[in-house]
């Protein structure tokens, strides 16, 4: 993510199976937006509003979701992200 614009805290070193990230400045959705379309068109649910500013997602994985389910996820974010709409 961090290769494509999201910004991660500790730069995206991941210790556990949740997530942190910011939207890249270019997506010119909210957050509440992003978040919405993300499971409504991709179906992939994260939570937002962490952080003192609230600009965090929070995306956390489970023991049944598997490798291709990450990558799936990843590619989600990429592509609503680059939406211009």
């Amino acid at each position: 993510l961090h290769e494509n614009g999201f910004h991660q805290p500790q730069y995206g070193k991941v210790d556990t199976n949740i997530v942190y990230f910011a939207l890249p400045d270019s997506c010119s959705l909210s957050k509440e937006e992003f978040a919405m379309r993300l499971k409504k068109e991709y179906g992939v649910l994260v939570g937002y509003g962490y952080s003192r500013g609230g600009n965090l997602f929070r995306a956390c994985t489970h023991m049944d979701v598997s490798d291709r389910d990450v990558d799936y996820a990843i590619e989600s974010l990429l592509q609503l992200a680059s939406k211009q709409e």
